[in-house]
Formats: C-alpha cells, structure tokens, sequence
C-alpha cells in the first residue's frame, strides 16, 4: 500500500487528470491525502466532486498560517503524519504521472540503504539538482517521520526552501537517493510538452511524469512584462496561462490513454 498526498491551493483544475492518471496508471493498492490550503468556495466544491468520483481520495482541510512555501511545508507536515504506508509519495497538484507502472519503478529503486527516489529540479542554479525534489518522489515513511523532518522553508536564498530537510538530514544520516532524469521544456523540445513551458521527467527514453509547475497562479508573473498597463498585463496573463493549463492536461489525458492501449 503506498499513501500519495498532495497539498491543494486554488490548484482543482489539475486534480481530476490527476486522479485518472493514478486510478488507471497505478500497479499497488494506494490511497490518496489529499491537504487542502484553505482554497476558495468554488475550489472546495470541486475537491468535494473529486472525493465523491475516486473513493481512494481523503480530503483533509485547514487554513495555513502563512501564504506560499511556509503554508505548503505545513500542509506537507499534516499530510506525512498522517501517513500510515511503508512507502509514501509526496506530488505537487500540478504534477501528474505518465507511465504505466510509474510506482513499481520508483519502488524498485528502494531498499535498505536508498530510502527516497524522484525527480531533481532541471538546470536550476539556485537550488539543488541532484537530489529528488519534492513535486514527485517516493520514500519510505518511517525514515522521513524518524528523521524528523519539517517540511517546512527556512532561507530560500540557502537552498532551503520547502522541504529541504529531507536532502539534509538523509545525507546527514547517510541514506541513500536515487534520481532520473528532469528536462526543461524551455531547452529540451523533443518531447511531447515541447510546445508548453514545463517539466518533462524520464524513466530511460520513457516520459513518466510532467510536471507544470506554475500551480494556481498558472505562471502568470513569469509573462508580458513589457505591457505597461497594469490591467491589460493582467488580462493578457490570465489568458496566456489558461490556454497553457488546457494545452497541458490535454496532452496529459492523451498519453494517459495511450499508455493502456
């Protein structure tokens, strides 16, 4: 049994594929926590929709202390207390697995002396590449829980953002990591995300998950900076990030089902 939790802000668009993609794509028996941030009415009601279509999903809600990483860290801390499961996986809401079989993967690359495996952030300076980040990865619960990791940021500017001390204390504690591969869609354009700014992350030659990465806010502070007029930057943001978000489930739906042909 693997316990896969996801911190929601304002992110519900994303989880219905989501929950597709584990329902059809999954190999063990799982089950799903799913932290609510302390989203809006309409976000909640869709949450409410998703725990009533895929019985596997538990909604847990509550209201963060602070906006941003500290609120997700938090969130991210309920979610691993509640984690029940020899093996865990932490997923962002705008992260969804591509292959068949994705679990039985992951966990065959755990044992006594590996204890997490995952993706690293692609060619990011300013944060650590050689370690699985937290927007998909898989562990084993009880080393995280007696570690006694706190999800939670400390100095951004040190590499210490949300969940940096599972690489410390790991390290520290000499466990074991195993890592595959992360391409940035902005340099890498052979895959099948090549059209859309986000992360495509590789088993081999095989695609196995992808990973937006611009959650709730859709990237929107990323685009148009040469518009002068506030309120027409916004609208031009707005759109520009919807359309990408449709584009990308889109493409994910497909390879979802291509994958069970």
């Amino acid at each position: 049994m693997i316990t896969i939790g996801i911190a929601n802000y304002n992110a519900t668009k994303f989880l219905d594929t989501s929950m597709q993609s584990l329902q059809r794509l999954t190999k063990n028996d799982f089950k799903v926590i799913i932290c609510d941030n302390g989203s809006r009415k309409s976000e909640i009601k869709r949450l409410q929709k998703i725990s009533r279509k895929y019985p596997f999903v538990k909604l847990v809600f509550r209201k963060q202390s602070a906006f941003g990483s500290i609120g997700h860290g938090e969130a991210l801390n309920m979610i691993i207390n509640l984690m029940d499961t020899q093996y865990g996986v932490i997923l962002d809401s705008d992260a969804i697995f591509l292959k068949r079989g994705w679990d039985e993967v992951m966990m065959n690359h755990l044992d006594d002396k590996t204890r997490i495996v995952g993706f690293p952030i692609p060619d990011n300076p300013s944060r650590s590449t050689n370690f699985p980040s937290i927007f998909a990865c898989m562990f084993h619960v009880d080393t995280v829980k007696n570690l006694k990791i706190d999800m939670r940021p400390k100095d951004i500017n040190k590499d210490q953002d949300t969940g940096w001390e599972i690489r410390d204390k790991f390290i520290k504690n000499g466990y074991g990591f195993k890592i595959f591969e992360s391409k940035n869609t902005r340099e890498y354009k052979a895959g099948p995300f090549k059209s859309i700014l986000c992360t495509e992350c590789y088993y081999g030659n095989k695609i196995m998950l992808s990973h937006f990465a611009r959650g709730s806010t859709l990237g929107a502070a990323k685009y148009f900076n040469w518009v002068k007029v506030p309120l027409v930057k916004n609208v031009l943001r707005k759109t520009y990030g919807y359309y990408d978000r449709g584009k990308w489930l889109k493409i994910c739906g497909k390879i979802i089902d291509m994958e069970l042909e």
